[in-house]
């Protein structure tokens, strides 16, 4: 019996011969370039592509299909394509080209894609010459059962957890709008918008924000794009609201304005129809990455409630026989404990909670039908999860040693995680540097032993917005399209996530948020540091002392304290003694 999905792509193979290309590319993403989107617009790829995992781009030729997707998702990747036809491209990998280099190569000319799913630059990396014809085309409609747009009411975020006004928001962005000599403004992205405006929403999972467009002059005139039933009563009244699908046509009538956009943000087909664009990055995804106080004093309130929720996690896998720990029930006891605080509205992901080797899979998440149970020789529970809360953001790894006996090496690459953990949290650097300088201190304790994480060491994090959030990242290289090189500054808030990955063996990961402050100034310079504000303990079964500094033990001790201090007067009479066994002092 023929694969379900070598069949579609017979069919879509069929549909692309009438019309005269040799190939189709199929991204997972939308027009406004987010990293999640609604189902609406990533059908397409998981109807055509039998890999899960979010982040992949398919290319469709005559006589085959190929999945690119980076390190992160390969071993999931290689299962799911099992029983199919798919290739798996092994994107970055030395020696694997690009899909450009790829279509340019094998000459895949009529190449047709959706120049609204990628960004002007994106699509300038498609351009051989002018003989090679790249035409617009999109098969979303031959996707069964497609969902519609989500169409619920926005919702305004309290003035009280904001350092800034609606006003002053839209003020800063229109200065360094003025600033580029440029008279209008489009934002496209949908956190840019939902972090200028200061409503959020919920049409995409975990991510609150909502399907729109937004449009400024520098004269005063700002336009939203959306169905304005989707608007609460109390909308301001000097924000023109006009349709959502109508913002193509509206631009056609501003073509002729001078109008910044982010070309590495902006779909190439809002650009193909301005007659004047002014490219330069986004202000308002700069301005929102820098937490203002009011930001960072209710970001660190609700990452000690969210080690609340991990406390409760601890306990119950510390009460839960060990061959009846279930990666399900894990994800749904946290997730639950989680939202049992009225803070929390939403999960900020998708919870990973992955026993063993199916940890080594770094974005595998456990479902109802698809999970494991542990066993006896089971070892460890890698669980990466987070929330949204009125207040912030989360993200916290931690990996659980539930095993009856830990093994030497389990113990030694936990602790070679913890170390390179502390030695970019750690890290002293000047004012100027970005994460990209940076990530060496994380990942040369891993470089030193022959071992390497096919990921970037952190990314920033959002404010009641998206989990990822650029234009910061630790990561020793550029990644096509994650924009994360950008300076590191007081109030970004940034992920430090190390680990070990041993495929179809086990996987390692310890993750905490990190502030950026400053330090101190002398006759050379300003100089930054990090404030760590996950507030968990790690687990001790892990560590072996023999790897660890004196300064890295005193790092560690300090840490416990710290945590047990913030997380005491929320803590549950019941978790007590828990919290103090966890925080207690380590001795050689």
């Amino acid at each position: 019996m023929q694969n379900l999905f070598d069949s579609r792509i017979e069919k879509l193979q069929a549909q692309m011969r009438k019309d005269g290309l040799k190939a189709y590319v199929i991204p997972a993403t939308d027009p406004h370039m987010s990293e999640e989107c609604t189902a609406y617009f990533a059908r397409e790829r998981f109807y055509f592509c039998p890999f899960k995992g979010s982040d992949g781009t398919l290319l469709v030729t005559l006589d085959g299909y190929f999945i690119y997707t980076d390190g992160r998702f390969w071993t999931e990747a290689e299962g799911d394509i099992k029983g199919s036809s798919c290739i798996l491209m092994y994107q970055g990998k030395e020696g694997v080209l690009s899909i450009p280099q790829y279509v340019k190569q094998n000459n895949l000319y009529p190449l047709g894609l959706d120049k609204k799913l990628l960004s002007r630059q994106e699509l300038a990396a498609y351009f051989a010459d002018d003989t090679h014809e790249i035409r617009q085309a999109s098969y979303r409609h031959m996707v069964d059962d497609l969902p519609e747009l989500p169409h619920d009411k926005i919702f305004k975020i309290d003035d009280s957890l904001l350092s800034t006004t609606l006003e002053e928001r839209i003020k800063n962005v229109l200065e360094d709008t003025k600033e580029h000599n440029a008279d209008a403004l489009i934002l496209p992205l949908l956190d840019d918008i939902a972090y200028v405006l200061g409503y959020r929403g919920n049409d995409i999972p975990c991510t609150p924000v909502f399907y729109s467009y937004l449009y400024l002059t520098t004269e005063g005139e700002v336009t939203l794009f959306i169905d304005k039933e989707r608007l609460p009563l109390d909308f301001p009244s000097f924000i023109r609201v006009l349709p959502y699908e109508d913002f193509y046509a509206f631009l056609e009538t501003r073509k002729d304005i001078k109008t910044l956009i982010d070309p590495f943000r902006t779909n190439a087909y809002i650009a193909s129809l301005l007659s004047h664009p002014i490219f330069a990055p986004s202000p308002a995804f700069e301005q929102k990455s820098i937490k203002g106080p009011v930001e960072v004093r209710n970001t660190k309130e609700i990452q000690a409630i969210d080690g609340i929720a991990l406390l409760k996690l601890q306990k119950y896998l510390l009460d839960t026989p060990l061959e009846e720990i279930d990666e399900y029930k894990a994800r749904i006891f946290v997730d639950r404990a989680r939202r049992e605080n009225p803070r929390c509205f939403d999960l900020s992901f998708e919870t990973i909670a992955a026993l063993d080797d199916n940890a080594a899979m770094m974005h595998y998440a456990p479902s109802e039908t698809n999970h494991k149970t542990a066993d006896k020789n089971s070892q460890l529970l890698l669980v990466d999860s987070g929330g949204q809360y009125y207040g912030g953001t989360t993200d916290t790894t931690r990996t659980f040693l539930i095993g009856k006996e830990i093994s030497e090496e389990v113990k030694h690459d936990y602790t070679l995680t913890l170390k390179s953990q502390i030695a970019l949290s750690t890290t002293i650097f000047e004012k100027g540097c970005s994460g990209h300088s940076l990530d060496i201190k994380a990942r040369e304790i891993m470089w030193k032993e022959g071992l390497d994480y096919k990921c970037g060491t952190g990314h920033g994090v959002g404010y009641m917005s998206c989990v990822h959030e650029g234009p910061i990242g630790f990561r020793f290289y550029d990644r096509p399209n994650r924009l994360d090189n950008g300076e590191l500054k007081p109030g970004h808030i940034i992920t430090v996530e190390p680990g070990v990955y041993k495929p179809h063996k086990y996987g390692i990961r310890l993750e905490n948020n990190l502030l950026v402050k400053e330090a101190f100034t002398t006759s050379d310079g300003i100089f930054y540091s990090f404030e760590t504000i996950t507030y968990f303990p790690y687990d001790k079964r892990g560590i072996d002392l023999s790897l660890l500094t004196d300064e890295e033990l005193q790092w560690l001790n300090d840490y416990h304290k710290m945590t047990e201090e913030v997380l005491k007067p929320l803590c549950p009479r019941e978790l007590l003694s828990l919290l103090e066994d966890l925080c207690k002092e380590i001795k050689r």
